[in-house]
């Protein structure tokens, strides 16, 4: 037992001669509570009472054991004792100093902060101290750590803000930080802990002995928790700290489907950083594991975005090439570069261009326009959308909201045709849209409908999309007016027709606006997408 001091406080006489120092200490500051649950309270003395929560003692009847790591235990007639510890305690006070020598230290590669710097860290590390009863700062102060490469510093932030929250997502950011620091039997054991806390009822745990196995193993398998809760139908836990673990180092015996979910988060997360911090993802990702589809991929877009378009293609070649000697897929709206034709090859592309998706195939229809609307005008406007079966749910409400639209509209020679492609529709689906062909083809509703549909020859997350502009020849071939290509589960506001006339009158093309700035340059996305919404 580590020594101490015992003073009992006899009267107030006393009291006021030899004991104010130590109340004054007690009352002066707050104190971690050692008992469970953790908690941190600041001791008050009222009524001849010192009191710390719920417990209590009379002043006379105070005994107070000083001992020599800083702790305190207080005991009193008819009172249990109650050990209080300094707040901050003495490892969070360590773990402070040891942060300020390492911003002393200074910055040895600034380059490589995606995220957060060394001033981050050091402001960060203020906070704990100016807050020291809030542990749960100690969660971001870690999360700085990590970024700024300071891992060990990092698992200790953490393991002392657990002193507070010992819940289910603490216990899977623990899990995801050992697992960053290629401590994978610690993480298993930690998200075991963490599903045992999150899913107390079920079989949860032995449902993913799979991944456990894995993990253990020294697979980074931890990449697989949130799709795997996901296909669970179970909530995830919570993402703060996924954010540790890209980049990071992959191992050798990383399994296919981890280097996929890796890939993917990675592309994410670059999409979402300005242009430094992509250059510092993209050289700590290729110290960490070399040549990469989604390295070469980004990196194509960095080149992209400043305007070198050579650069470009050559790292867009590169990523196809190893998506398809991986077997590594792009995520989804990085599709585009398994098709992208950069350089020389542009030149050399076939004419005319194969129908590779067979809509060549598809059958046209039309409405045309009611007797009692004078002449063959052509439309003021070609509004052209693409879905599958499944996406027709949608098309209802939009065109509700259209015909709202077009009833409102000020000038009667003023027509919207709506050009519609299906693949593989329903006969139900093909019956709604004979119907409406008919409706508008007998009455004047300011709208005209065309219709195509067939069967695409390849499907996947991006074809369907592409029908709206796979459309487009046949669209403008037949009507020649402005065009605006969209998605088919908005829909139309009731100023549409306002500004529409605000993007005559001031626009010639637009596309994904919000990825250009001002000055007309690219700075965010891909240079096949236009975009789902709006163009």
């Amino acid at each position: 037992m580590a020594p101490h001091r015992r003073s009992r406080v006899g009267s107030s006489s006393s009291l006021c001669r030899s004991r104010l120092p130590e109340l004054q200490r007690l009352v002066s500051r707050p104190w971690h509570v050692a008992a469970e649950p953790f908690s941190v309270l600041r001791p008050a003395i009222q009524d001849f009472q010192l009191r710390v929560g719920d417990w209590a003692v009379p002043l006379e009847t105070l005994d107070v054991q000083a001992q020599e790591d800083g702790s305190v235990l207080l005991t009193g007639e008819n009172a249990s004792p109650l050990r209080l510890e300094p707040c901050p305690s003495p490892a969070v006070v360590v773990l402070l100093e040891d942060v300020r020598n390492v911003v002393r230290r200074g910055d040895q590669a600034p380059w490589a902060r995606i995220r957060d710097s060394f001033a981050s860290l050091q402001s960060e590390a203020f906070k704990v101290a100016l807050y020291p009863e809030d542990l749960s700062r100690l969660r971001y102060l870690a999360l700085i750590c990590v970024d700024c490469g300071e891992l060990a510093l990092a698992e200790r932030a953490l393991e002392l803000a657990r002193r507070a929250d010992d819940g289910a997502d603490m216990l899977y950011f623990l899990a995801l930080l050992a697992m960053r620091c290629g401590h994978h039997v610690r993480a298993a054991d930690l998200l075991h802990g963490a599903l045992l806390k999150r899913f107390p009822e079920g079989n949860i745990p032995q449902r993913m002995q799979d991944l456990d196995a894995r993990l253990r193993q020294g697979e980074n398998a931890l990449f697989l928790v949130p799709d795997l809760l996901r296909h669970l139908r179970l909530t995830p836990f919570d993402a703060l700290f996924e954010r540790v673990l890209t980049p990071m180092p992959l191992a050798e015996r990383d399994g296919w489907d981890i280097r996929q979910t890796y890939g993917h988060r990675f592309e994410e997360t670059s999409l979402r950083l300005g242009e430094k911090p992509r250059q510092a993802l993209l050289e700590l990702d290729r110290r960490f594991n070399g040549d990469s589809y989604w390295n070469a991929l980004c990196s194509g877009h960095q080149f992209w975005f400043a305007g070198n378009a050579d650069a470009a293609d050559s790292q867009y070649a590169v990523a196809k090439a190893l998506a398809i000697r991986t077997g590594l897929m792009p995520i989804h709206y990085n599709c585009g570069v398994l098709s992208w034709l950069g350089g020389a090859a542009r030149e050399g592309m076939e004419q005319p261009v194969p129908d590779r998706l067979g809509m060549g195939e598809w059958h046209w229809e039309a409405s045309v326009a009611p007797g009692d609307v004078p002449g063959a005008q052509p439309p003021a406007l070609c509004l052209v959308f693409g879905c599958d079966a499944g996406y027709f749910r949608f098309l209802p409400k939009l065109l509700l909201s259209l015909l709202r639209v077009c009833a409102s509209r000020p000038d009667p020679a003023f027509r919207i045709r709506l050009c519609l492609g299906i693949d593989t529709p329903t006969p139900e689906q093909l019956a709604f849209m004979g119907e409406l062909i008919d409706a508008v083809s007998q009455r004047d509703f300011g709208l005209d409908v065309t219709l195509a549909h067939g069967r695409l020859t390849w499907r996947d997350a991006a074809t369907y999309t592409a029908i709206r502009y796979l459309m487009l020849p046949e669209v403008v071939r037949r009507y020649a007016c402005p065009v605006i290509t969209t998605d088919c589960d908005g829909y139309f506001p009731d100023d549409f027709l306002a500004l529409f006339d605000d993007l005559r009158n001031t626009a010639d093309y637009g596309f994904w606006l919000y990825a250009y700035n001002h000055g007309g340059r690219q700075t965010f996305g891909e240079p096949w997408g236009f975009g789902a919404g709006i163009s």
